[in-house]
């Protein structure tokens, strides 16, 4: 049941994001294919490196973790298996809002550390809490559960900061990559080293 859970979740997440977002941008938004396939890839390999850098740093600062997983853990927990597809999703849904901030944000916000409070902001309240009620409600069991106990395990709020500092890291990498001369090969390097990184995990 975790891998339909997984399933329900990513489709809603990418068709909510595009219905959404598309509403947002008055119906004129964009879907470069390579681009999203860029987001995505780059989402899914920095989302997973991170969070198993993170997580560890977290407890040696505040004496727990922040998270872990409880679906197909990898990485001490600090990771899943399942973020191959959640994350890449989740890429996708970063590639539709990115968008939306563009033309919705107040000038003072539109740059790169505006637009990562407002992910920082989004990601916990919003993806986090949905996914881990889809996977309660349909497997019964969190995907990440939080062990700060402040938001029913579903989040907390000492994600946003830390959600918020990772996402300007990655807008930032994200920035670079996407100068880079169009390849389709920069896209499937990127998924296939964050495969690669879960199977050592």
């Amino acid at each position: 049941m975790v891998l339909v859970a997984g399933l329900v979740f990513a489709v809603f997440i990418v068709t909510f994001s595009w219905t959404v977002n598309r509403w947002l941008c008055g119906g004129e938004l964009r879907c470069d294919r390579y681009l999203m396939a860029l987001t995505a890839s780059a989402v899914f390999i920095l989302a997973i490196v991170l969070e198993s850098l993170v997580n560890p740093i977290y407890e040696s600062l505040f004496g727990h973790k922040l998270w872990e997983y409880r679906v197909l853990p990898l990485h001490d927990a600090n990771v899943s298996a399942l973020g191959a597809a959640l994350w890449t999703a989740y890429g996708m849904h970063l590639y539709f809002t990115l968008q939306s901030l563009r033309r919705r944000l107040p000038d003072k916000l539109k740059g790169r550390s505006g637009r990562a409070l407002v992910i920082g902001f989004e990601a916990p309240l919003f993806a986090e809490v949905t996914g881990n009620l889809i996977f309660l409600a349909i497997a019964g069991q969190y995907y990440a559960y939080y062990l700060p106990g402040d938001l029913l395990h579903l989040t907390s709020w000492q994600a946003i900061p830390v959600y918020a500092a990772c996402v300007y890291f990655g807008l930032h990498v994200l920035d670079r990559i996407e100068q880079l001369p169009r390849r389709r090969e920069i896209p499937l390097g990127l998924f296939a080293a964050g495969i690669a990184y879960l199977l050592v995990g």
